[in-house]
């Protein structure tokens, strides 16, 4: 297992229901990332690995929302030609796989952002961004019940890195005081 996949495993990533989709999307984003995130690591020792983590992982966010937003006329353009060539019926079958990226990177940063500790009102901040680009796109409600449920996972997400630290410095705590 490399270090940024146990790094992430340790924060809880595995307790997140997530689909077989979402799990290889995860994978195959920590498997580019750790050649980076190694060289990160090895340049900034004097560093905690949760603290470069979440540096990195902002910086992805950054990327994949960028990304997200550059795309959309190129999607939408897309979109017509499909509609036009297929029909409505049949070009509502091709869905923008950029979608998951993007709100997988952000559930790996929000779940980095709870392990260290970052206001919840942050993390909810950026949760409601990202239900507001891909709205843009599907053209729900943004009071829809899909987009709650989307949220919820998403500051679950927050929530378990959250806990996961709590539960470390906690085993950390007891150990100190079994040795005194």
């Amino acid at each position: 297992m490399t270090d940024l996949k146990h790094l992430f495993f340790s924060l809880g990533l595995e307790q997140l229901d997530l689909s077989e989709k979402e799990q290889n999307i995860i994978n195959a984003f920590i498997h580019e990332s750790t050649p980076r995130f190694d060289d990160i690591c090895r340049q900034r020792q004097d560093k905690e690995p949760l603290a470069l983590l979440l540096g990195f992982m902002t910086q992805q966010y950054q990327i994949a929302s960028s990304r997200w937003v550059e795309q959309q006329t190129a999607y939408h353009q897309m979109q017509s030609v499909f509609q036009s060539t297929v029909g409505t019926e049949h070009a509502s079958k091709f869905l923008n796989q950029d979608a998951d990226e993007y709100m997988l990177i952000t559930l790996l940063w929000l779940l980095v952002q709870g392990a260290n500790r970052i206001d919840y009102s942050y993390a909810n901040e950026q949760a409601e961004t990202l239900l507001t680009h891909i709205n843009e796109e599907t053209k729900k409600p943004n009071n829809s019940k899909e987009n709650e449920q989307l949220r919820q996972r998403l500051l679950q997400a927050f929530y378990q890195g959250k806990n996961a630290t709590q539960q470390s410095l906690f085993t950390k705590l007891k150990r100190m005081l079994k040795l005194s």
